[in-house]
């Protein structure tokens, strides 16, 4: 394993181009590109960006498809000194913007209702990838499938960490099932980052066995034990992952090899993330950790996330819901995340959205969204009516073919409320 420095990964590619010219850098649907060929582009695209004006400082907006295209943009940028702003369907405005310290901008996910650029710095991008590498051990004979959006923090990292490693990215332009599932049972990849949903329907298209994989990290919306459990018996090592764009991604894994002994645990926090608990709310600092939002105020003292959770007696930290997440009904709080991982252990129910919905006489109604078949539902609440505390049953159940999800794969959980009270509004019309 080559030792890392403080060199970012644009730096690393030129690099590896001089150490190992003809490594595989990206590979894609009908060939791939090596290190030199990866170097001589990027430098190509800089210069036509040098042509068009673009200046050391200046914040370059791009739109980040899962493609080799965008590998050489978040190459070639920094070379100029400039500043990938990379985004999909929602953008931060940052025209005509100088960025400071940034090495990159990346929006966060719009969970909240809008994304935020989160300014990430080099420091901060050296240090989670040195800290992931250490966790995870991936080196230059690595190849990591990519097919997570390239405007999120998650997919950026995959291409961060393999360029420092000198090891290759396999992309995927959109996630196909099938196709991934080909990839990890074929032996061309050794490594993985997946979401949950994402976990899910590769077991139902190909439950193994699988074998060769180091690894897969699985993060960006909780896990239900059963999903994971399903994983491991297939072959597949799933290393639950914690982290989040504020921190340049990771903050906690698993480590390789002890997947059992961790389930319902994100893992130990990777090296110099400091963690501290506020009524048990996760506070994070740590050198990876982003100094604040673009066009905002610097972040003064650590970085709150909103998340709750505490750490077991292993030192593992166990993430057991939102803070903003709360359901209140009739003076009781109702967490959702225990109630969709009840939903999730029964087999009928491929996955659950639990939200609150706002209700005169209770305030607000805990209401259960589960993707499943139309026949199966009264089965699912009979078998979580047991599992659940009166209060935290669902006083509504909801069917349909599939969550909505954010472009990242989460639980678009804004939306589901908004279904969810669509619906409830036209059976009371009835």
């Amino acid at each position: 394993m080559i030792a890392m420095t403080d060199t970012l990964p644009h730096q690393w590619v030129k690099i590896h181009a001089g150490a190992n010219p003809d490594a595989p850098a990206v590979t894609f649907a009908g060939g791939w590109i090596s290190y030199a060929e990866l170097d001589r582009r990027a430098n190509a695209h800089a210069q036509t960006l040098l042509d068009e004006g673009v200046e050391p400082g200046a914040v370059v907006p791009l739109v980040a498809t899962v493609t080799l295209e965008t590998i050489i943009a978040l190459v070639a940028v920094p070379l100029l000194g400039a500043v990938p702003a990379p985004y999909g369907p929602h953008r931060v405005d940052v025209n005509g913007a100088a960025a400071g310290n940034a090495y990159a901008i990346v929006p966060t996910s719009g969970s909240a209702g809008y994304p935020r650029g989160v300014i990430l710095t080099s420091g901060n991008v050296t240090a989670a990838v040195e800290a992931s590498r250490h966790r995870l051990g991936n080196d230059f004979g690595d190849r990591w499938l990519l097919t997570l959006p390239l405007f999120h923090v998650g997919g950026l990292s995959v291409v961060w960490r393999s360029l420092t490693a000198g090891g290759s990215i396999e992309l995927h332009a959109r996630f196909d099932a099938v196709a991934v599932a080909r990839s990890l049972k074929g032996g061309s990849v050794s490594m993985a980052s997946l979401v949950p949903t994402m976990l899910h329907r590769i077991l139902e298209v190909d439950p193994g066995p699988y074998d060769g994989i180091k690894g897969v990290l699985l993060g960006g919306a909780p896990a239900s034990r059963d999903l994971v459990e399903r994983g491991l018996a297939a072959g597949l090592p799933v290393l639950q992952t914690y982290g989040m764009t504020e921190t340049c991604s990771q903050v906690a894994t698993v480590e390789p090899g002890s997947e059992r002994q961790s389930l319902g645990t994100a893992g130990r926090l990777l090296d110099g993330f400091v963690v501290s608990f506020d009524e048990s709310e996760i506070l994070l600092d740590g050198p990876a950790v982003s100094p604040g939002y673009f066009g905002e105020a610097p972040r003064i003292g650590p970085y709150r996330t909103g998340d709750l959770g505490h750490m077991d007696a292993e030192g593992r930290l166990i993430v057991t819901g939102r803070s903003d997440e709360l359901i209140l009904t009739g003076g009781e709080s109702v967490r959702p995340s225990a109630i969709e991982a009840a939903i999730e252990t029964i087999p009928l129910a491929a996955h659950a959205v639990v939200v609150g919905v706002d209700d005169e006489e209770w305030g607000q109604v805990v209401v259960a969204v589960v993707a499943t078949e139309p026949p199966c539902m009264p089965d699912i609440e009979a078998a979580v009516a047991g599992r659940l505390a009166r209060h935290e049953i669902p006083k509504h159940w909801i069917q349909v073919d599939a969550i909505p999800l954010l472009a990242n794969g989460k639980p678009d959980r804004a939306a589901t409320a908004a279904l969810a009270g669509r619906v409830l509004r036209k059976r009371a019309d009835r």
